[in-house]
Order: C-alpha cells, then sequence, then structure tokens
C-alpha cells in the first residue's frame, strides 16, 4: 500500500533534520500511521521500546545496532543505560545522527531514571552534537507527563510536538478509489466501521477487501483474522490486570450508555470513582470523548461521554457481548448477529460522518456538536436530542441537523419534527438566525426552504 498525506508531517520533520540538535516528539493514538511516518526519514537509526524484553537486553539489542550503523571501537562495552545515552551523544558530536526511540513513553514502566538520563545527558551535551532525536509514542497521557506537564523530565526540551490525526472521509474516499471499490454507499459503510485508522486500510489492502461483508470475513470472523485479538491485545497491553474494568466500561459506552451514573450501573463501580478510568481511555488511549451540548458553558457539569473509536464501537457492540461464541469460533452465528443489527450501528456512526461534513463544509459554523435537553409535559419529563448543532456566537446563527441512515426519507416530515426540537434550545432565542439541514441515504421528494438545506449521498458525493 502507498504512502497517504501526511505531507505537513513530513515537511517538519524535514526541517528538523536541517535543525540539529533537536528533540521532536510524534504522538497520536495506535495504528495511525506514526511509526510508517517515520519510515519516510532517510538515515534514522531506529530502536523499539519493547516492555516486554528486559533491560539487559534491551540496551544489547541497541548497542547492536549501533555497531552495525557505526565505527565502534571493538573493545567499547556498553551494559548500562547511562552507557548508552553518552554513546549516543558521543557518536552525535561526529557526525549528524536521528535517533529514533518508538513508543518512547513505555521507559516509564520499564524503568523511569531512563527518561532522566535523556535529560541529565541532554542538558549537558546536546549543544556540542548534531543529534536529532525522535520520539513517537500511542499513549497521550504517558507523552504529556514526560514532556509537556510542568514538573515533566524532559519540559521544553522538545522543539515541537506533532499530533497525528486520523483521517477524513475526503482523503479515505480517495484510498478506496485506489482500492478500485467505486460504489459510494460501500465507501461510507467501511468509513463507518474503520473510521480514519489507516492501519485498517492497508490490512483491506493486503487482503484484497473490496465491501463490509469482506472485512467481517476476511479480517474479523475466522480463525486467523489479522484483527481477531486487535482490540483485547491494546487493552491488555495499556491496562494489564485491569484490562476487565476498561472492558466493562467500554462495552457501557458501546452499547449507549453516556454519564457516569450509567456506565456505574453496569460496571459496578462507584459514580464518584469512574473518573480515573474514564480519564486514562481519553488521554491515554484517545479512544473516548467528554462531549457537552454545543450551546453549554465549557465548565457546565452537563456533558457526555462517547466512544470515539468507529472499530472499537463495532467490536464491543458485537463482538465483546457475543465473546464466548467468538472464542469458540462459532463465527456464523455472530456474522448473524452482526448483518441482523449492523444497520442500526451504522444509523449511529453516520451521525459523526455527518458531523465531519458540516464541520469540513459549513465554514460559518466554528463550533459544531450536537445538543441534548429535556422539557415537561403532563408533568413528565421527556428527554430531546438534536443529531447535529452548531453555532456561530458572532452572527447569532444556529444550524440543526438530523441524520437518517434511511432511504426514500420524508423530508417534510423530518424538517418540521426537528423545528419542533429547535425550539426546546434556549441559545438566543429572541435574536437568532435559524438554519436547517438534513442528511439521509435518499430522500422520497426534494422540497425548498431558504433556511433548509438536504443532503443524500448523491449530494455528498459531489461536494467531494
Amino acid at each position: 500500500m502507498k504512502f497517504y498525506n501526511r505531507t505537513k508531517e513530513l515537511k517538519e520533520i524535514n526541517h528538523f533534520k536541517n535543525k540539529k540538535p533537536s528533540i521532536l516528539v510524534v504522538t497520536g493514538r495506535r495504528r495511525i500511521g506514526k511509526t510508517e511516518l517515520i519510515k519516510r526519514i532517510h538515515g534514522h537509526v531506529y530502536f523499539y521500546v519493547d516492555n516486554k524484553k528486559s533491560e539487559a537486553i534491551l540496551i544489547s539489542e541497541y548497542f547492536n545496532e549501533l555497531k552495525e550503523r557505526f565505527a565502534i571501537d571493538p573493545l567499547i562495552k556498553i551494559e548500562t543505560w547511562e552507557e548508552f545515552i553518552q554513546l549516543l551523544f558521543t557518536l552525535g558530536k561526529k557526525k549528524e545522527c536521528i535517533f529514533v526511540f518508538d513508543e518512547f513513553q513505555r521507559f516509564l514502566s520499564i524503568n523511569p531514571s531512563i527518561i532522566n538520563q535523556f535529560q541529565k545527558h541532554w542538558d549537558l551535551n546536546h549543544k556540542n552534537s548534531k543529534i536529532l532525536f525522535i520520539f513517537p509514542g500511542s499513549s497521550i497521557g504517558m507523552i504529556k507527563k514526560i514532556f509537556i506537564e510542568n514538573k515533566a523530565p524532559l519540559f521544553k526540551r522538545a522543539q515541537n510536538i506533532l499530533y497525528l490525526k486520523s483521517f477524513d472521509f475526503s482523503l479515505i474516499n480517495q484510498i478506496l478509489d485506489d482500492f478500485e471499490i467505486r460504489n459510494f454507499e460501500d465507501k461510507i459503510k467501511i468509513y463507518l466501521m474503520f473510521g480514519g485508522v489507516i492501519n485498517y486500510y492497508a490490512l483491506m489492502d493486503f487482503y484484497d477487501v473490496k465491501n463490509i461483508n469482506e472485512i467481517f470475513s476476511k479480517l474479523i470472523l475466522r480463525r486467523y483474522a489479522p484483527l481477531k485479538n486487535e482490540i483485547r491485545d491494546i487493552i491488555i497491553e495499556e491496562f494489564g490486570k485491569e484490562h476487565k474494568t476498561y472492558y466493562s466500561i467500554l462495552s457501557a459506552l458501546a452499547n449507549g450508555k453516556t454519564t457516569k451514573n450509567e456506565i456505574s450501573n453496569l460496571v459496578d463501580i462507584k459514580a464518584t470513582s469512574l473518573s480515573p478510568y474514564l480519564y486514562d481511555l481519553i488521554d491515554l488511549l484517545d479512544i473516548v470523548k467528554y462531549v457537552l451540548p454545543v450551546t453549554k458553558n465549557p465548565n457546565s457539569k452537563k456533558g457526555r461521554y462517547f466512544l470515539k473509536d468507529n472499530f472499537f464501537k463495532f467490536w464491543f457492540r458485537f463482538i465483546f457481548k457475543n465473546y464466548s461464541y467468538y472464542e469458540s469460533e462459532n463465527f456464523s452465528y455472530i456474522n448473524k448477529i452482526i448483518k441482523k443489527n449492523i444497520n442500526s450501528f451504522f444509523g449511529l456512526q453516520f451521525e459523526d460522518f455527518c458531523k465531519e461534513f458540516v464541520q469540513n463544509n459549513f465554514y460559518d459554523y466554528p463550533n459544531v456538536g450536537k445538543w441534548w435537553g429535556h422539557y415537561r409535559k403532563d408533568k413528565k419529563r421527556k428527554n430531546l436530542e438534536i443529531d447535529i448543532c452548531a453555532i456561530n456566537k458572532d452572527k447569532k446563527e444556529i444550524l440543526f441537523g438530523e441524520c437518517k441512515w434511511k432511504d426514500n426519507c420524508n423530508p417534510e416530515k423530518i424538517f418540521q419534527e426537528l423545528k419542533d426540537k429547535a425550539g426546546y434550545v434556549e441559545w438566543n432565542k429572541s435574536n437568532r438566525r435559524e438554519k436547517f439541514v438534513i442528511f439521509a441515504k435518499s430522500f422520497s421528494k426534494k422540497i425548498k426552504k431558504n433556511n433548509l438545506i438536504l443532503y443524500d449521498l448523491n449530494a455528498i458525493k459531489q461536494i467531494l
């Protein structure tokens, strides 16, 4: 599979190659393409920080790598991290060097003093060296603890931190074109399944996957499926013995439990004790997000928690709750469950797809999100939710959107229902301009309103 995009990141890295000595941090969630990006850098020495190996083995492997790349005196022996890091700076005084430590944050679990050794030698020796250190890391929270927080050991030592984001649909659309997948609805389904995580598309390319059903049959539902243990391995590696607690929280989120009280009722943890676990999922793995109604003050306590990773949502919705069948390789049973319920899953995912579309195409609205609230009728509390709500505070404009993963939708009916719900949104109610947008696979008819835009899949395709 060819290398896609990341032109801005490559430009930044190439700039750093000419600005030694420097430290560059590259971070982003797992499978986002950090290692592939690093492979584009010519002349670097690559060290993988494997926290399953002993320190002695790592030092030995790293030293052997240096001996293959540099003319090192055969009498030199390296047995400690102090000696190894000192050798890096000795080499960097003689010639230009690029040293990459992939998953650098794992040194915290191997031996935190290693990072202190980097700090010590950087402070003492970097001015006389021609070294570029590149530190990729998937654990965003750990990267913060090493480089960003005030008391971090390498605080203010990194000249820049590159945050790699998932690709948006416009680029995934091009990638799927290169895979000769032409049906636009199929492309959207694949994106609703995998989002913009490039590693999953590399697997599609390798296994010649052409549609959503082949994703199930080739990548997930077979004994040697490459994604069979994907989620399990990520959670266990990150959280070890506590992984079952995180499984339970993620399962609750995937099945629509979005408040601490709702999650608490399912996972047998007090709502007041959930914060550290949710923090880890937000800050360490970057797979959960905390969302406020878009009209609320940022300090509001009315937020909800949502899974932000598409494949995690799928796995916990369909695989985790049927794991005994999965382990016993009763894949046909799980496939039946998936086929029966996949459209409702796509319907939920389609909201995020449409939200991304609004963010990328409705430039008048810098704040795009959703809205929820309630009203009382017949002395009973009624909950309301609007799929998309976007505001422009300066112009006092507000956009309301509805997303329907259905064919032949009646736009008049949806428009009226959306207007009724919009009436409960209090933001600048007496002095605002309202606009509406409705997304659907297709509409039963077209209607024209000055403040309404309709997008079916064909209309979305034309814009992309």
